[in-house]
């Protein structure tokens, strides 16, 4: 009997990227199949066809937060090994990615062969941070970032997602969209994050978010006053 071959499933919208990590792949992972899809709906469909054995997910999607579909692979039965790949180095998104379900987490810019480690490590049931992901760490929850407190920290993992889509600039309704929960739903985090944090604007989130590194340059957070 011919052993099924592992699945392993690439998440992320920056085309290139994704096309040039699934050709690696598949020469280093010769006998697995080796899938790469560019939206959060695109990885929800393909999950929904086969269960995947290792996921690669980006934090941050065009239309979805990462860590939303982390939660939702994660809760999945049965559910992948999530890897996430991502140029936040940042304690707090490392911790989040983590409580979230991830069992390994490397830097963009990492050599190809710490997301294969990555993927050996995943599929024997061990965590893995890439060296640069862990030097960021270290160093990262030990230092208070420019601006003083940590406000995000209070938040909820869904408050934080909210809390990064508003500094993006999107409305209420596209969140909903994006995160699939009533407008009603988003309006009553975004009034508890604002408690939470005594942030009460838009273009203060946004501010805070850039000052605190919790943007990368996909987005365009409004930052007039």
């Amino acid at each position: 009997m011919i052993p099924t071959p592992k699945k392993i499933l690439i998440v992320d919208d920056h085309a290139m990227f994704a096309e040039t990590l699934g050709q690696y792949l598949r020469m280093m992972f010769k006998d697995f199949e080796i899938t790469v899809v560019t939206s959060a709906e695109k990885a929800r469909e393909q999950a929904s066809r086969q269960s995947m054995d290792v996921v690669l997910l980006d934090l941050e999607m065009s239309d979805c937060s990462g860590l939303t579909l982390l939660a939702d692979f994660s809760s999945a039965v049965p559910s992948p090994a999530c890897i996430i790949v991502s140029m936040h180095l940042q304690a707090l998104w490392i911790e989040r990615a983590l409580k979230a379900g991830a069992c390994g987490y490397v830097a963009k810019d990492s050599p190809p062969s710490e997301i294969v480690n990555a993927i050996n490590y995943a599929l024997l049931g061990k965590k893995y941070l890439s060296r640069s992901v862990a030097q960021s760490f270290a160093e990262n929850a030990v230092r208070l970032p420019m601006g003083g407190k940590e406000l995000h920290k209070v938040l909820s993992d869904r408050e934080f997602e909210i809390f990064l889509q508003l500094a993006h600039g999107k409305s209420l309704k596209i969140i909903s969209l994006d995160l699939s929960l009533s407008a009603k739903t988003v309006s009553v985090h975004k009034h508890n994050i604002w408690k939470k944090t005594g942030i009460n604007s838009v273009a203060k989130i946004a501010r805070y978010c850039v000052e605190h590194g919790l943007l990368s340059g996909s987005g365009q957070a409004p930052l007039a006053a």
